[in-house]
């Protein structure tokens, strides 16, 4: 079936090394120098952001203790669009964090696939693998408590590059899993202890 309406001369799609050269992917190093000198060196970021993967040391996500592998600032610090969405609900197992936020002007030199995790440590899956886990996590970058609190996140959308942008924009789910105020994994009293 012929298209009704074709495409004006010349026009086509950009070929993966023509994108990777684009004009819009060579101003990402700029556009982040400028958004670390107009936003986080002014203090108008206050939450930094991090990937971090964690290694179980049983044979599955949850089984042992977890144990932090990687961790990669996101940087410059993005913008939190509003972490009071983030609700505490009254549980029988306690009051738990719920809620999910969006994270945006992230770097476009970050990959799809480092934003959703899928470099494993020792690993190259499509996967992230058990017992490896991934999440992000917000802390507060230091103008408040000493040890600020850590909030943890998994995406729960897929990221998105933003139209018109140098940069990602992604969907995050609040866990109710944080590290400790001093980074270290809280786990329970049977499964946290390392024989």
């Amino acid at each position: 079936m012929a298209l009704k309406c074709p495409p004006p001369d010349g026009a086509r799609l950009l070929t993966p090394g023509e994108a990777k050269g684009s004009l819009a992917q060579r101003l990402i190093p700029l556009v982040d120098r400028l958004r670390f000198r107009t936003s986080v060196r002014l203090g108008l970021r206050p939450y930094n952001v991090f990937l971090v993967w964690g290694k179980w040391t049983g044979s599955e996500r949850g089984e042992g203790a977890s144990k932090e592998v990687r961790r990669v600032a996101i940087v410059p610090a993005p913008k939190i669009d509003d972490l009071s969405a983030i609700t505490l609900d009254p549980r029988s197992g306690g009051v738990l964090p719920s809620g999910s936020i969006r994270v945006s002007r992230i770097s476009g030199a970050f990959t799809r696939d480092e934003l959703v995790g899928l470099w494993v440590p020792e690993q190259n899956e499509d996967s992230i693998p058990e017992p490896y886990e991934f999440y992000w996590e917000v802390v507060e970058d230091g103008r408040g408590d000493a040890l600020p609190q850590r909030q943890k996140f998994r995406i729960m959308a897929a990221p998105q590059r933003r139209p018109g942008q140098v940069d990602w924009s992604v969907m995050l789910e609040r866990v109710s899993e944080d590290n400790g105020r001093d980074g270290k994994p809280q786990t329970g009293t049977d499964r946290g202890r390392e024989d």
